[in-house]
């Protein structure tokens, strides 16, 4: 064999082992961003859990497609997710595919994330399920999430309070600096002047009773401040009473023709608390729109619950 014929044959092995170290080279470098791509999402799942953050679930089946779900993750491992709902949930949607929505707190400010999933595992119970779901291979940035939104039965609001604020007073810190509402209502009442017509984990409608479709029952519109009291019944017994203020931005308002005139205005929270019986001092807590109410946030889905089971 002569010097060139080496020359080619070894030059051919040379460009060989380059090029299979190019490939091997390229495939540790995916396995590396596989790696790191799965630790990402493992601690933004974690970080969620952490922050007790509730995971929506939309179901993805004609018959309970509207529903939807509310989860808290309880635990995680590579190939599923455990989480804990506030509801029933049949065994028959095993199998069902989901999509998850979910928001993590960060130092940048929030991110809202969700991915694409299906039920593998179901435990019924009467008011709370666990169930198991695929873990996610991937993470899309989402949107805000859509939270649910019930109108309470008559029975579960007790009382409300509106009043108005003026712009620049600051909130009240006891009961003591707060006036006569500019209306009310109380459970039993022959009339009925102020509703809520319907409530989520971030703000609510009320409905204000007109005399006529000319004369608003409030001067109230688009950015009014208002105080806000209602008092609400946790359990379906009415055993457990929550007295529960909040500060609120009117974000819409509209009126209602027909034989039941009304004024619904569309709320945000933007600070709340709950007071303890016997109490006077208000301890506020700001409300961020992206995270919604924890004490109203456990109301809705008790009350979704409880009507999800009459449908």
């Amino acid at each position: 064999m002569s010097t060139e014929e080496y020359i080619l044959i070894f030059g051919g092995l040379f460009v060989a082992l380059c090029f299979l170290l190019v490939c091997l080279n390229g495939r540790l470098q995916k396995i590396r961003q596989e790696k790191r791509r799965k630790n990402v999402i493992r601690q933004m799942l974690q970080t969620a859990q952490e922050q007790n953050e509730i995971f929506d679930l939309k179901v993805l089946d004609n018959e309970t497609n509207k529903k939807g779900l509310s989860a808290t993750l309880l635990q995680q491992d590579a190939a599923s997710l455990d989480m804990e709902v506030l509801a029933y949930v049949s065994k028959e949607w095993t199998g069902t595919p989901v999509d998850v929505y979910f928001r993590v707190s960060l130092p940048e400010g929030p991110i809202f994330y969700k991915f694409r999933s299906a039920i593998q595992t179901v435990e019924a119970g009467r008011e709370k399920s666990r169930i198991g779901i695929a873990a996610p291979t991937d993470l899309e940035v989402g949107q805000k999430r859509n939270f649910i939104r019930v109108k309470p039965h008559k029975e579960a609001v007790r009382v409300i309070g509106v009043w108005s604020i003026e712009p620049g007073r600051p909130i009240p810190r006891t009961t003591g600096e707060i006036g006569r509402p500019v209306m009310h209502y109380k459970l039993g009442m022959k009339n009925e002047p102020v509703q809520v017509e319907n409530v989520s984990a971030t703000g609510m409608a009320l409905r204000f009773q007109m005399e006529d479709a000319e004369t608003r029952p409030v001067d109230l519109d688009k950015g009014s401040q208002l105080l806000c009291l209602v008092i609400y019944a946790m359990d379906k017994k009415g055993e457990k009473l929550v007295t529960f203020w909040c500060t609120c931005e009117v974000i819409n308002a509209r009126t209602v023709e027909g034989p039941a005139p009304a004024l619904i205005l569309g709320v945000e929270f933007t600070n709340w608390a709950v007071l303890e019986q016997g109490k006077a001092e208000i301890h506020w807590f700001h409300s961020s729109p992206s995270r919604g109410v924890g004490p109203i946030t456990q109301w809705v889905m008790r009350m979704d619950m409880e009507q999800r089971k009459l449908l």
